[in-house]
């Protein structure tokens, strides 16, 4: 025990220099992240169930820009309007849409999904792929009131994903070498 003791004194230094990589590539890996599960309040409460379950409208009709952009945005009022000039109308919160539709005030919806800063991500390729959006977000066809964080968006689900896709689509690389580049990691961080 002397022994150990001693090798521990004099060590010390480079052990925890050794150990504290990898906690961080432990914690960035394998934890999830604070805000699974963040669900904020939005300024009308709007129903995915019954827009894109009952109704079964596609999630580009109010999301447009996630074929073209990073970013999937989020309707404004003058799309929400296309249908609630008519449907619905007698509801206090598509009142409350008519109005600042006529006001030309715009809806402040609370961002829900959101990754660090040093992250890249975007929406197009991901689509362009034939990615569907419930395998990220989940069956949105269910949801009925706020839409929360449903998956772990950690490095280590986002990187599996990515190594799974690239040994389903080239399995035989020659060498096994994938040219793909899906797991690098300047294809996500900057």
């Amino acid at each position: 025990m002397a022994a150990f003791t001693t090798i521990l004194k004099k060590h010390r230094a480079k052990i925890i220099l050794a150990l504290v990589p990898l906690g961080l590539i432990y914690w960035i890996w394998v934890v999830p992240p604070k805000y699974t599960g963040y669900a904020p309040d939005q300024p009308v409460p709007f129903s995915h169930k019954i827009h894109a379950g009952e109704m079964n409208m596609d999630c580009k009709f109010c999301h447009a820009g996630v074929e073209k952009s990073a970013h999937a945005s989020v309707p404004d009022t003058a799309t929400c309007m296309k249908c609630h000039q008519h449907v619905a109308s007698d509801s206090k919160y598509i009142q409350y849409l008519r109005t600042t539709y006529q006001q030309g005030v715009p809806l402040r919806w609370n961002k829900v999904h959101d990754l660090p800063d040093h992250a890249r991500f975007s929406h197009k390729p991901h689509i362009a792929k034939g990615l569907d959006c419930a395998a990220c977000h989940g069956d949105m066809r269910q949801v009925e009131g706020k839409v929360e964080v449903a998956t772990a968006f950690n490095m280590g689900w986002c990187v599996n994903c990515h190594r799974d896709y690239v040994a389903e689509t080239q399995p035989d690389a020659p060498g096994g070498n994938v040219s793909v580049r899906l797991a690098d990691c300047g294809t996500c961080h900057y």
